[in-house]
């Protein structure tokens, strides 16, 4: 994977920046995945309604498939850089808020 194939944008729309924070918006429809992004500091997100996701990692290795339920938040420590995608592999539209926590 090329560093230009990797992307620092996270969600599908920036909602929120300042000094501290950047907080997304993130949606994606079945069978559609983010695309490789790097995260460079601790996030977490807030899903909003029920969906089924899969992390896939730069080398192409793929995760669980995760149930994901409404109001469900996950918090991710990155000690150094995150590099993955996200993949919808369930029935419906997906969606979440990420909240990126600038250092």
């Amino acid at each position: 994977m090329h560093e230009q194939d990797i992307s620092s944008e996270v969600g599908t729309q920036l909602l929120f920046e300042n000094e501290r924070v950047r907080v997304w918006d993130l949606r994606l429809e079945p069978g559609e995945a983010t695309g490789m992004h790097v995260h460079h500091s601790d996030y977490l997100y807030v899903v909003i309604g029920d969906g089924e996701l899969q992390r896939r990692d730069a080398d192409g290795s793929l995760g669980p498939v995760k149930q994901m339920a409404d109001g469900e938040v996950v918090f991710r420590d990155v000690p150094d850089e995150d590099v993955h995608e996200a993949v919808n592999v369930g029935t419906r539209s997906w969606r979440n808020i990420v909240v990126e926590l600038k250092q």
